[in-house]
This record gives structure tokens, sequence and C-alpha cells, in this order.
């Protein structure tokens, strides 16, 4: 991070995000295009979809970050990201920015402010916590498509869950 956040709080969760995004580009490097369109069930999206899709979500945290309004409806999917993994990757390298950039913008009344969330209203720790979980959500499926697949995983993941 080259300026810093508007308190520790944020610093902290954003290198917590950091990593948990470091292993979502690890994933995507690891696996060969090919199998990104595995999918173990025909309801459930594909390896890249899935992937595009954790993305997409992270632009609406985003906007609701400097709106202080979650859009929760369905927004137009960008399927062309899925046509390749360096197009994804730069995306999401994008949006990375994109989400420092905002929290690095946050006013005092924003950082002790609130975001709706249809009828409920969470706090910017909160709202940040949710994204969190929901890239965390995706990992342990794209764990579970992994291992379906008989598809390796990369050591940064190995590593990472034979800690805990």
């Amino acid at each position: 991070m080259t300026d810093p956040l508007p308190s520790p709080e944020l610093s902290q969760w954003a290198q917590t995000w950091e990593q948990t995004r470091r292993l979502t580009y690890d994933l995507l490097h690891a696996l060969p295009y090919p199998v990104m369109n595995f999918s173990p069930h025909p309801e459930f999206g594909t390896l890249i979809r899935q992937l595009r899709h954790a993305a997409e979500m992270q632009e609406r945290y985003i906007a609701a970050i400097r709106s202080g309004r979650m859009e929760v409806r369905a927004q137009p999917r960008q399927r062309g990201l899925e046509q390749s993994k360096e197009n994804l990757e730069a995306y999401m390298r994008h949006l990375d920015q994109d989400l420092l950039d905002a929290l690095r913008g946050l006013t005092p009344d924003q950082l002790g402010g609130r975001i709706e969330w249809g009828k409920t209203a969470l706090t910017l720790r909160q709202h940040l916590m949710r994204l969190l979980q929901h890239e965390t959500l995706h990992h342990g499926m794209w764990v579970f498509y992994a291992k379906i697949a008989d598809l390796p995983l990369p050591p940064s993941w190995q590593e990472t869950w034979e800690r805990i």
C-alpha cells in the first residue's frame, strides 16, 4: 500500500483481504483455462464463472462504500470476462486498486456511518467483513470443485489450510 488507510482497523482488514485475494489469484494462475469451464453440477457455475461472480460482487461492495447503499439486485453480468484468465485477472486487479482508493477516500462521517443493506444497516466494518466472507465462501466452493475434478490446488492453498 502506498498511502495509508484512514484507520488501523481498515489497514488490518486490507492486509487480510490482500492475503485472501492472493489465494484467489494463485488458484487462477494454477489452473489451465480448459478446466476453468468445469462445473460439478448443471446448476452450478463453472470455475471461471464463479471467479467472475466474486469479482462482480466486489464491484458492488465498492460502489456501496461510496454510495452508502448495497445494491443486491442482479446486475448485468460481464460474461466476456470469462473468455480469458488474463482479462479476468486484470479486472480483479483493477477492482483491488479501486477498493483501496475507495477506502482511502472515506470521510470521517463515512468511517462512522452505515451502509444500507435493504432493511438492515451495517457498519463499514460489517460491510467489509461480508466482502471477505463472500470471497472465503467461494474458496470453499473452489476446493470442492478442484477435489471433484481431481485438480491440484496451488501450494499457497495447501500451506494456508494445513496450518489451521
